[in-house]
């Protein structure tokens, strides 16, 4: 079994002590990869660090987390362009309406523009989306309907089969995290069996959401395997074929070249 991380925050201080020893348990684990996301200036230069640390297991992705825009900077977002050619795709950017620590407005103007810097540089998108009325989601597909030529992953997808059909058919991917190890995570459940697998990939979102039975515990990918295993079970199918599959979709998506992680 192999596997990708599609999106970890092991640039984070959580890791700062003990990162060697958590990549050999990755490892052990047939965790080849991880994405490496950042959401800030900071995180992002530490994950484009990493990347250059780890290159056989580290891949960096840059961009400003909706959180974070309220204080972005014009000298901070040139330096977020001049370094996209070293990162595998733009994100995490998006729209967060549930804990809203930046303003609607604002975080609409950045989305907008990092989706513009990732048309310029032909990069794919990280999403991070949370909002709880359906209007929400109405809004959200009518602004990526303006960008269909970009590639999209829904990161850490937590919603029901009725939002990931309108992902479905706009063409985005999905990418499940340890909450559908959960036991009261029951429409998600749902979605995941409707998920084609086409455009299923797999996360920790580490440190956060770390799956049954390490709930309470610091996640980190070698925890991966609790979400996959969740997954071919609830679709009715082989370990295997899951994880070959996942991988497979996030070394297209992020257009990684295998050779990097020792797997043909």
């Amino acid at each position: 079994m192999k596997l990708i991380d599609s999106h970890a925050h092991l640039n984070f201080p959580e890791f700062k002590k003990d990162l060697e020893e958590v990549i050999k348990r990755a490892k052990e684990k047939g965790i080849v990869h991880t994405i490496v996301v950042g959401i800030n200036s900071k995180t992002n230069q530490k994950a484009l660090e990493l990347q250059e640390a780890y290159p056989d297991f580290v891949s960096a992705t840059i961009g400003f987390h909706p959180h974070e825009v309220k204080k972005i900077t014009s000298t901070e977002y040139e330096n977020l362009e001049k370094n996209l050619n070293l990162a595998c795709a733009l994100g995490e950017i998006g729209l967060d309406w549930v804990k809203e620590y930046s303003p609607k407005e604002i975080q609409i103007k950045h989305l907008e523009f990092q989706l513009y810097l990732a048309k310029k540089h032909n990069k794919p998108v990280v999403l991070h989306l949370r909002g709880e009325e359906e209007t929400f989601w109405e809004y959200v597909i009518s602004i990526l309907k303006n960008y269909s030529d970009l590639k999209f992953l829904f990161h850490c997808y937590t919603f029901n089969k009725t939002v990931a059909k309108k992902i479905c058919d706009l063409g985005g991917l999905i990418s499940i995290p340890g909450v559908v190890t959960f036991d009261k995570a029951l429409e998600l459940k749902e979605a995941v069996k409707y998920i084609p697998l086409d455009v299923l990939l797999v996360e920790t979102d580490c440190p956060f959401l770390a799956p049954h039975p390490m709930r309470g515990k610091r996640n980190e990918p070698s925890f991966l395997v609790y979400t996959v295993k969740k997954i071919a079970e609830l679709k009715g199918m082989n370990l295997e074929e899951v994880s070959e599959k996942t991988f497979n979709n996030t070394v297209k998506f992020f257009k990684l070249e295998k050779k990097l992680f020792n797997v043909e």
